[in-house]
C-alpha cells in the first residue's frame, strides 16, 4: 500500500482501505511493543488500542513518516506507562503479600502470644503459693485429676484453687484484652 493511500485512509477514516493500514503497522508495532513489555498479549492489545485511538481521532498526518513517527512513539509511551502501572501493582502486592503473610502473622501472633504469657506469669507469681502450683499445672495441660495427685490434694481443692485464681487474675486484667487470651491458654 502506497504513503497516499495510508494518508488517505487515515485522515479520512475510509473503513475500505483502514484493514490495509492495520496490515501494514499491525506486525512491526507489536513487534515493538512486545520487546517492551515482554508480553505479546499485551503488546497486542496495546497497539490495538493505539490504532483505534488513531481511527477515532481528529489528527490529520501530512506524511508518512510523521505518522509512522506517531505510531511508533504512541507504542512506545502507552508501554511506558503500562510497565509504570504494573511496577505499581506489582509493589502494593508484594506489600499486600507481606501484611497477610501466614509466617507474617504466626510470627506477630507467636510475639503477641509471648508477651501475654510473660504478663500473665507476672500475674501468677502474686497468687498465694498452692493457686499459683495448681494455675502452672493447669498451664503445662495437666487435667484437674492429674494436679490433684501431683500435689497430694483433693479433686474438689483443685477445683477451688483453679477458680479462685481465675477470680483474682480476672480482676487484675480487668479491662486488658487479655483476658481472652488468659481463657485461650488455660482452658
Amino acid at each position: 500500500m502506497d504513503a497516499s493511500r495510508i494518508l488517505e485512509a487515515v485522515n479520512e477514516k475510509k473503513e475500505e482501505l483502514w484493514q490495509e493500514v492495520f496490515g501494514c503497522y499491525y506486525a512491526a508495532l507489536c513487534s515493538y511493543a512486545g520487546r517492551l513489555v515482554q508480553d505479546p498479549v499485551i503488546a497486542e492489545d496495546l497497539v490495538q488500542d493505539i490504532l483505534l485511538y488513531v481511527w477515532n481521532g481528529e489528527r490529520k498526518f501530512l506524511q508518512i513518516d510523521e505518522l509512522t513517527n506517531y505510531l511508533y512513539r504512541a507504542v512506545y509511551n502507552r508501554s511506558m506507562m503500562w510497565l509504570r502501572r504494573e511496577k505499581c501493582k506489582s509493589r502494593h502486592l508484594n506489600r499486600l503479600m507481606l501484611e497477610n503473610d501466614p509466617e507474617s502473622d504466626e510470627m506477630f501472633m507467636a510475639t503477641v502470644r509471648e508477651e501475654l504469657l510473660r504478663q500473665l506469669y507476672l500475674y501468677i507469681d502474686e497468687l498465694p503459693s498452692e493457686q499459683r502450683k495448681v494455675i502452672r499445672l493447669s498451664i503445662d495441660g495437666l487435667s484437674v485429676n492429674e494436679i490433684a495427685e501431683k500435689l497430694g490434694i483433693s479433686v474438689n481443692t483443685v477445683k477451688t484453687h483453679k477458680k479462685r485464681s481465675f477470680k483474682q487474675l480476672r480482676g487484675k486484667m480487668r479491662g486488658d484484652a487479655s483476658v481472652f487470651w488468659l481463657a485461650f491458654f488455660l482452658s
